[in-house]
């Protein structure tokens, strides 16, 4: 951490014009300073500081450092201590999980179990909904959401992209089982979701591009459970993630050469700042989700 003790030294340098206050003021000698400016500017290659027998200025290069640093140093150190303290803390305490209920109630049980028996003093409430923004009601600790083009509020932990295809109920839409290429999707009734409300742009396993000018459709909805429950029904056509898709027994994917648009999935806090338990939780999601695909 040397190096980001010499930015903090060189900050408090450049601010109070004086190696001697800097020291002062980082309870450090006053050949500590001097020895971790000289290192940063032997590895920076230039000089910081213009330095005379009266005061400490700061050179072009020096300026250029310290304008990029002012913003930003604060906010990397607060985030070092952070993770620093989590990394010490036994994780405890309930993380509250909101989740959409086919993804919390089969992807999410894995790491929910592994983390439970790990760290007996940590409790766990998974509310399954629908709900995309249920984290900026305060409903949640995490909010795990799959994302296409969503606007979300908070802080976003990306935990991996599923692929989509396009599946539908054959026993009820029996006409599909004949579907060969996606310039027939334009007669097929689709189901809809706010992203691909209008096309759906499909990539074939060769990377061949082909949009999907939506010509008929039966219904659209906000999110991605109400599709597979509507594709279920033999609603229509629904692009859903690959996963989901194929954990239902009713429906059958078509084209399976052709993909959708890849759907984010990710874990929404409220800030940067979490729990333990909850960085933990995260952490095991990606890890289970890298195992799955």
């Amino acid at each position: 951490m040397d190096r980001l003790q010499a930015l903090e030294v060189f900050m408090l340098v450049a601010k109070l014009g004086s190696f001697t206050a800097a020291s002062r003021a980082a309870n450090l000698t006053a050949s500590r300073v001097t020895h971790l400016i000289q290192n940063l500017e032997k590895e920076l290659g230039v000089s910081l500081f213009s330095r005379t027998t009266r005061c400490v200025s700061l050179s072009s290069a020096g300026q250029a450092l310290f304008e990029q640093l002012d913003p930003n140093l604060g906010f990397i150190t607060e985030t070092l201590q952070n993770i620093k303290e989590l990394s010490n803390e036994e994780p405890k305490g309930t993380i509250r999980i909101s989740a959409p209920v086919k993804f919390g109630s089969t992807f999410l049980m894995k790491p929910i179990t592994v983390l439970l028996k790990k760290y007996p003093d940590v409790r766990i409430v998974l509310n399954t909904t629908n709900d995309p923004q249920e984290i900026s009601k305060g409903g949640a600790d995490i909010a795990f959401v799959l994302v296409t083009e969503m606007p979300l509020s908070g802080v976003r932990h990306k935990i991996g992209v599923f692929s989509s295809g396009i599946y539908a109920n054959l026993n009820v839409m029996t006409a599909l089982s004949s579907l060969t290429s996606p310039e027939q999707l334009r007669s097929v009734e689709l189901i809809l979701q706010e992203g691909n409300a209008s096309s759906w742009n499909l990539t074939g396993s060769e990377g061949q591009k082909y949009r999907v000018s939506v010509k008929k459709w039966s219904f659209k909805t906000d999110t991605t459970q109400a599709a597979l429950i509507a594709a279920k029904e033999g609603l229509g056509a629904a692009l859903l993630p690959i996963p989901l898709g194929e954990s239902e027994k009713s429906l059958t994917r078509l084209l399976p050469n052709w993909t959708g648009v890849p759907v984010e999935v990710c874990a929404i806090t409220s800030s940067r700042k979490i729990s333990s338990a909850a960085r933990n939780f995260i952490d095991l999601a990606k890890q289970e989700f890298n195992r799955e695909q």
